[in-house]
């Protein structure tokens, strides 16, 4: 274990500082970037990109105004109520976001290709394991 959490910890931080790059190549904060993937599975609620990110209901606010402002997303009104309010990505910004990560995926799913199907599901089920306990480690 004493090479292999070093090694995951490294790899962790490679992601988010690419991650952060790409945001900022984008002018977008990494939550930004983060609440784009999100919404690129389909539209959601304010409060559930806050629940999904970790963010306050202001925090939330300031970025959807960003990104709205910047033309990736648009807030809809409910047809029943017009205060239920909907936050839907721009199809287009999306693809923009997509051309930016499209040399990373090629390079990736080269390197993933090296490995057989038994290798890949221990990958696989390591990966979603430690996303799990990434997601919930709340102590620093």
């Amino acid at each position: 274990m004493e090479t292999y959490v070093p090694l995951i910890q490294r790899f962790v931080s490679s992601a988010f500082l690419f991650h952060a790059t790409v945001a900022e190549q984008l002018d977008l904060h990494a939550s930004d970037l983060k609440a784009l993937q999100l919404l690129g599975a389909g539209p959601l609620s304010p409060g559930e990109i806050g629940e999904k990110i970790g963010l306050t209901g202001a925090a939330v606010t300031a970025l959807i105004d960003r990104l709205e402002q910047a033309g990736y997303v648009a807030r809809e009104r409910g047809s029943q109520d017009r205060r239920r309010v909907t936050i839907r990505a721009v199809p287009e910004k999306l693809r923009e976001i997509a051309r930016l990560y499209a040399p990373h995926y090629r390079r990736m799913s080269k390197l993933l290709a090296k490995y057989s199907e038994e290798e890949f599901r221990a990958i696989t089920d390591y990966l979603a394991h430690a996303s799990v306990l990434l997601a919930a480690d709340d102590r620093v």
